[in-house]
């Protein structure tokens, strides 16, 4: 049996929108996928890229001399799709991803049979291949997990629909895909979860100084690993990984008011998700005395939010949850190094540096309960979260569509008082030592943002 692809009949409006008879349109298949079946839930169109990169582009692709021109929605050939540049739009897309859901592939709207051409299918492969290659780079995305990647193509002549599927990693044969619209919305269990941390990572005084963003990247190398080893509970109960949630929160009521209320109950039910991170078997084995030139300290709650299909497991629910956190803070962390101008020098004026990564906001799809996420910097507010959402998945929404609640933006002078604190604390036990004492701090939100703060105290002797 071949794979089937369930989309609502909303996705179809859409793509009629994007018809031409002189041109293409290319965008990206976001959704759900399992075994045999694949859950769309939104089609977001590539935006055509601006002047310089455009000629950027052309530097890098050698498939095609022509590129689209600046301010055009659409393309003219198939030959003419600039591959990188729809690989990082998967990219930030997948940043926007709640985890269990990923770009599923590509679709493409214009005239001529292009999925029965070889040249076009070439062409075709190599965009998917570029989109697994550069979401490849980052692990910590999970961008890779669906099996196969869609290639759907509606016709704007014939407004026929042919969708096939590639096993990118493979370079594969394309796969008929049975796609089907419907005109009832998928149901989706939404779970839910806060994480804490506290955690300190000390540098070690003999290491070579490290830049903030290895320093980053090793922390978050060191909380993937916590994240993948914890239990994960949903609802208070610990149940078999082979369990459906659709066991979930049910009581022992009358079998009847169970089969009449389960349907309506459990599709509009947040699912609460409790995260336990395991103890060393011998803690007494893992202590050791290190001379440390510098720590950092990773402190604050990560909010969760992830939505599966209806039959799904536990074993898919709890790999989305986690996929999730560790999704976000890859995000925001990834985010967070690409816009620092220059690196910290660590001088004793500098007694404290507020480093605050973007914060999460959600916003609801059209139409449905699942939510995408973008990430907001320190002064930004819901209008840049619906450019954002203009550019990357098409979307026209109002800035009360935007929920900025979430997590909220912490109090820098609560960390600059303890910095100040710590640092008299340490002035009182000083020694003769002649080193140079940086101590760091990465740190959260008391309500619900993570974020990062560098508080660099320097004692000179």
């Amino acid at each position: 049996m071949g794979r089937i692809a369930y989309a609502e009949d909303s996705v179809l409006a859409y793509l009629k929108s994007l018809m031409r008879a002189d041109g293409y349109t290319i965008g990206l298949i976001l959704g759900q996928s399992t075994a045999q079946k694949d859950f769309v839930v939104h089609l977001a169109r590539t935006p055509p890229p601006a002047a310089k990169d455009v000629i950027e582009e052309s530097l890098i692709s050698s498939a095609s001399n022509t590129q689209p021109e600046p301010g055009r929605k659409y393309i003219k050939s198939i030959n003419d799709i600039p591959e990188t540049w729809v690989a990082d739009h998967a990219k930030h897309v997948t940043r926007m991803l709640p985890g269990g859901m990923w770009v599923l592939g590509i679709f493409v709207v214009g005239p001529s049979d292009i999925l029965n051409d070889s040249n076009s299918i070439n062409r075709l492969r190599s965009v998917v291949v570029a989109i697994y290659k550069h979401l490849a780079l980052n692990k910590y995305l999970y961008g890779n997990n669906n099996q196969e990647n869609l290639i759907l193509h509606f016709n704007s002549i014939t407004q026929k629909i042919l969708c096939k599927s590639l096993d990118a990693s493979l370079g594969g044969i394309l796969k008929p895909v049975d796609w089907k619209f419907q005109a009832k919305a998928t149901k989706w269990h939404q779970l839910e979860a806060r994480v804490d941390f506290d955690r300190l990572f000390p540098i070690a005084a003999d290491q070579m100084p490290a830049t903030l963003k290895k320093q980053l990247q090793g922390i978050l190398a060191n909380i993937s690993d916590t994240v993948d080893s914890a239990l994960i509970v949903i609802e208070g109960e610990p149940r078999s990984s082979e369990d459906t949630l659709e066991v979930v929160g049910k009581k022992k009521k009358d079998r009847k008011e169970i089969k009449s209320n389960n349907d309506t109950t459990l599709a509009n039910k947040t699912l609460q998700v409790s995260m336990y991170i395991p103890c060393p078997k011998n803690p007494s084995s893992d202590i050791l005395i290190t001379s440390c030139s510098a720590t950092m300290r990773l402190v604050g709650q990560v909010v969760s939010r992830t939505f599966v299909h209806q039959k799904a497991t536990i074993e898919e629910a709890t790999a989305a949850v986690k996929q999730d956190i560790i999704r976000s803070l890859a995000s925001r962390l990834e985010m967070h190094w690409d816009s620092l101008i220059e690196e910290e020098n660590g001088s004793p004026e500098e007694n404290v540096t507020l480093h605050e990564p973007p914060r999460r906001v959600l916003v609801a799809l059209p139409q449905s309960r699942v939510t995408l996420s973008d990430y907001l910097f320190p002064g930004e507010g819901p209008q840049e979260a619906l450019v954002s959402l203009q550019e990357l998945l098409d979307l026209e929404m109002q800035e009360s569509s935007v929920q900025k609640e979430l997590e909220l933006q912490a109090d820098p002078s609560e960390f600059y008082y303890q910095n100040t604190v710590d640092a008299v604390a340490s002035d009182s036990n000083e020694d003769s030592s002649q080193d140079q004492q940086f101590v760091v701090y990465m740190t959260g939100l008391s309500v619900a943002i993570l974020v990062l703060v560098a508080a660099i105290v320097a004692h000179l002797y």
